[in-house]
């Protein structure tokens, strides 16, 4: 007989959130213990974190964290980036060997600024610069592959156990005010390092537990608009719809949440606030191929706050509690439990129904 542990979970994943309202500073030790109880969700092909407000001495500047698979590959990309960027600081990200973690790439780390005239000559902003940079990177330059590439923020990821990777990473010797994490059961593609979750672009980022049905949907539509699919995996996509809904439309949090979880056309028809009505009927209609159908719950991370997120049927779990000024958010309470034995007022979100937590302006800066 197969004992739990032993079998595929269906619902496997696990995600889990902590962020303090007040933007006060948590180390990273809190969200990697929340990742033990759901040690049997993941199956040790990928496990990562994502910290928001953890480089305070380099606030200003892009956090751009890499894999390499060589020296020379590193030399070529740096080489490529001094031709785009101010490199303010160069490293290697600190982590400590442990036998669970095994065929580590080169990990690297960059603290740069666009430069000037580059932002000029090609007309750009520069988010717009930056998202292009890294699509260009991951495209074009073979055994390299930037991971992380906000402003304040850090992506760390691996083959690996989650609450293994936050002990090669070294998270208790960082501190942010807000912690995402996520444990991953590959289903329809292989466990490597750069397709572990979290995927971000920019500020933000995402950890997902499902398997979305609209993939080539989502993809075909929004490859249209300059992004490069180039890991054939679901969460890479709603990290590219995150992006383009919030930075490039301008969509609020609340509209974007309208657009990948969708309210039914029934559910519409019933509103009883016209505009309110009309708004959803536009969402629907202009974004109609951003609609993510099947199971998922997702945490969406930015700078300053988080959203959670289900599915419109609620096909995965989803768990939100609090204590004091910080909101936990996981695929189950024991998560929640373990990063607050006290948590209070533990809710199960419906299905479509955003959490939006935000942090007040300028305290994490």
């Amino acid at each position: 007989m197969k004992l739990e542990g032993q079998v595929r979970i269906p619902s496997g994943c696990a995600i889990s959130a902590v962020i303090s309202k007040e933007g006060n500073r948590m180390s990273g030790e809190m969200i990697t213990n929340s990742m033990k109880p759901m040690h049997d969700r993941s199956n040790g092909l990928g496990g990562g974190f994502a910290g928001y407000g953890i480089y305070p001495e380099y606030k200003d500047y892009y956090a751009l964290h890499m894999f390499f698979d060589s020296r020379a590959t590193r030399k070529d990309c740096e080489a490529f980036l001094k031709e785009r960027f101010e490199i303010i600081q160069s490293e290697i990200i600190p982590t400590r060997k442990i036998p669970s973690i095994t065929n580590e790439p080169i990990i690297w780390r960059y603290f740069v600024a666009p430069l000037k005239s580059v932002l000029t000559s090609m007309q750009l902003d520069e988010k717009e610069f930056v998202a292009r940079t890294v699509m260009k990177i991951n495209t074009e330059l073979s055994g390299a592959y930037v991971f992380s590439s906000g402003k304040n923020m850090g992506t760390f990821k691996a083959v690996g156990f989650p609450e293994d990777v936050g002990v090669f990473y070294k998270l208790e010797e960082y501190e942010g005010y807000s912690w995402t994490a996520h444990g991953r059961y590959p289903t329809n593609t292989p466990g490597w390092w750069g397709g572990a979750h979290p995927f971000t672009l920019l500020d933000y980022s995402v950890v997902h537990n499902g398997e979305i049905s609209s993939y080539d949907a989502n993809r075909r539509f929004i490859e249209m608009f300059g992004y490069k699919c180039t890991l054939q995996t679901d969460t890479e996509v709603i990290t590219y719809i995150m992006d383009y809904l919030l930075r490039v439309q301008g969509l609020t949090l609340q509209e974007a949440a309208s657009v990948i979880a969708a309210p039914f056309w029934s559910t519409i028809e019933t509103k009883n606030d016209i505009e309110d009505q009309k708004k959803h009927i536009y969402l629907r209609t202009m974004f109609s191929n951003l609609l993510i159908t099947g199971p998922f719950s997702i945490i969406l991370g930015f700078e300053g706050g988080l959203m959670a997120l289900n599915d419109r049927l609620k096909l995965r779990s989803m768990v939100v509690g609090e204590k004091d000024d910080k909101i936990y958010i996981a695929s189950e309470e024991a998560a929640i439990r373990t990063m607050e034995p006290n948590a209070r007022n533990i809710r199960f979100p419906a299905g479509g129904e955003p959490v939006i937590i935000k942090v007040k302006e300028g305290t994490y800066i």
